[in-house]
């Protein structure tokens, strides 16, 4: 019976040190990829932050990119102004529209005008950077025109090279259009007599296109 209980007891105790030693196995065996996983994670979290300047520096360089266009500006305005009864001094002028500190890059004015019998307009359209002003190449448009009476006229702004005015072979040339600065537009009755606009005189200016590049005007 001693020797049983004796045999009994080592089997327990061997049984209990084989388990012991099954168990801490896998968990021996498991401690490596767990290591090794740890490792990876702290790795990746230390690269993050290299990632995300990456990205901040990618959108400095897109933001500089967009302000470099943003000198220019699409616009719609348009002035309507009814000049019928006003009255242009000889010499003198009105003032019609300024776009200051901006220049003008795209834009058209329609000016319906007293015009001679041969259709030539008996005032102008100043356009430029006041003081500097510059009469505009205007162009007939005979089919909304009477001789002698009112004319239509247009133009662009800025003025392309030159417009025919009377609609046959004069035409009148706008010096250094392709690189004039246009911020101001004006009407001016360059005779030695008063002028007193009639019934549906009119000017239209109508502007698209503006940019951050006007010198201002001088003192």
């Amino acid at each position: 019976m001693k020797i049983t209980k004796r045999l009994s007891t080592l089997g327990i105790v061997a049984f209990a040190a084989g388990a012991f030693a099954l168990t801490s196995a896998p968990i021996a065996a498991l401690s490596p990829a767990i290591a090794q996983e740890a490792t990876t994670n702290s790795t990746s979290h230390e690269a993050a932050p290299e990632t995300e300047a990456a990205v901040a520096e990618e959108h400095t360089h897109e933001t500089v990119s967009n302000e470099t266009h943003e000198d220019t500006f699409t616009v719609r305005d348009s002035v309507f102004a009814l000049l019928a009864g006003q009255t242009i001094p000889a010499s003198g002028f009105t003032h019609l529209y300024d776009t200051t500190p901006y220049s003008i890059r795209n834009g058209h004015v329609a000016a319906k005008i007293p015009c001679g019998d041969d259709s030539t307009p008996l005032l102008n359209i100043l356009i430029g950077q006041a003081p500097d002003f510059t009469p505009a190449p205007l162009e007939l448009i005979a089919n909304l025109s009477s001789q002698g009476e009112l004319c239509l006229y247009h133009a662009d702004l800025p003025a392309s090279e030159q417009g025919n005015v009377s609609g046959t072979n004069s035409t009148t040339t706008f010096a250094n259009s392709s690189t004039a600065t246009v911020t101001d537009v004006a009407i001016s009755n360059p005779g030695d007599e008063d002028v007193t606009l009639p019934v549906t005189s009119t000017v239209v200016i109508g502007i698209n296109e503006i940019a951050k590049d006007a010198q201002g005007h001088e003192e």
